[in-house]
């Protein structure tokens, strides 16, 4: 082999070795940035979890509302049943008033976690699509 040659081989090979060298430090970097991004995927784990206990905890207090609408409306039927009324309509009023404003209440917690889900599944349909579409 000449030297001319021999040398521009040996060029070269230092060149790739630098290259590997930048690249490994790129791939050390890049590891830990994706560390941190399944760190982050975690704590988005952690929030849609949360969000479905919370959506449960929702789901109860519409089932217990529902439950006691039905024991007023039961209550309701029964006393017109009897015939003799055992509360005044002023007590009726105050119960029901109760019941519009624990009703009122209700709608807007739906409200609420209905936004809070729409807006999270929305990010997280995002990000997929993004992770994806990065492959």
């Amino acid at each position: 082999m000449s030297k001319p040659l021999q040398e521009k081989l040996h060029r070269q090979h230092r060149q790739w070795q630098d290259d590997h060298v930048a690249w490994r430090a790129d791939i050390d970097l890049w590891r830990g940035e994706l560390r941190a991004a399944q760190a982050a995927l975690a704590e988005v784990a952690d929030t849609l979890r949360d969000s479905l206990d919370a959506l449960e905890v929702h789901a109860d207090a519409v089932w217990e509302s529902a439950q006691r609408v039905h024991a007023h409306e039961l209550a309701l039927r029964q006393e017109a049943m009897a015939g003799t009324p055992r509360k005044t309509d002023k007590q009726w009023a105050v119960v029901h008033r109760k019941q519009v404003t624990g009703h009122e209440r209700l709608a807007n917690a739906h409200a609420r976690v209905g936004r809070q889900h729409r807006a999270l599944v929305a990010e997280v349909a995002k990000l997929l699509k993004r992770a994806r579409a990065a492959m």
